[in-house]
């Protein structure tokens, strides 16, 4: 079996044993098929991924639930060196969580949803743990060992006032900007702290504009046309991890 082209499975048990949620149980013995003694890639969302053996099929009722044993450490990833924070407003639909999913697979590496003065849903008491499920499911889809942090949602202006990021270097976009893609290159490449922030449906309120703009944000401008919400966001956490990856892969070619 190649169990590099396996699927992984997220656990959150500590030591060397330990049971798999009821949905990572599903997928692998209902979906999957898999059986006892078989072989499976585990991540626990903080840096590891492990070789690892279902020793136990535990039936009760209609669920399942199986036990697994790591044998060995297969791959490490290091923490990022940089950290990217992206503020995302709570959107219609699936859309939030659309954004998470994506921005997991970029590698963001902390969320924090937002409700603003012309936000139009209000957060429901199980988008979090809706969001975290997006989340590690991107995580293993895309080959990535470390889980991004997921705050619950705030209010913009109550968080902004509280947490000015004041060693971050912090973008927003809007549709005019500051900024020019010299000038962000460098930097997003000098900065250890990268804070993005894009609005909701509606945009944002001239209050919250000059709120972001007292804090420090610098305003940047995707494109020349009107974005969607969802569009804008994505744009914003793509373009920087963009740039982000050439610089790294210009590192490793110099070395």
């Amino acid at each position: 079996m190649d169990l590099q082209a396996g699927n992984r499975f997220f656990f959150t048990f500590e030591g060397k044993i330990g049971f798999l949620s009821e949905g990572e149980s599903h997928h692998l013995i209902r979906v999957l098929r898999k059986k006892e003694g078989e072989k499976i890639k585990l991540i626990n969302g903080m840096g590891g991924e492990y070789e690892g053996e279902i020793i136990e099929i535990v039936k009760k009722g209609k669920t399942l639930k199986a036990k697994v044993k790591i044998l060995k450490l297969l791959r490490k990833e290091n923490l990022p060196s940089k950290k990217i924070i992206a503020l995302i407003p709570l959107l219609k639909g699936d859309k939030t969580e659309f954004l998470i999913e994506k921005g997991t697979e970029l590698g963001i590496t902390k969320f924090i949803p937002f409700q603003s003065d012309y936000t139009v849903v209000k957060p429901s008491s199980k988008l979090k743990k809706r969001l975290k499920i997006k989340a590690i499911n991107a995580l293993k889809q895309s080959g990535r060992l470390y889980l991004p942090e997921i705050n619950s949602p705030v209010n913009l202006k109550i968080f902004l006032s509280e947490n000015p990021f004041s060693s971050s270097f912090k973008i927003v976009a809007l549709p005019t900007g500051e900024l020019y893609l010299r000038d962000l290159a460098n930097k997003v490449f000098n900065s250890k702290e990268i804070v993005l922030i894009s609005g909701p449906e509606g945009g944002f309120s001239k209050d919250e504009e000059n709120l972001l703009k007292n804090q420090g944000f610098i305003s940047f401008s995707i494109s020349p046309y009107i974005l969607k919400a969802e569009t804008a966001s994505l744009s914003l956490m793509s373009f920087i991890t963009v740039l982000l990856n050439a610089f790294f892969c210009k590192s490793l070619e110099k070395k």
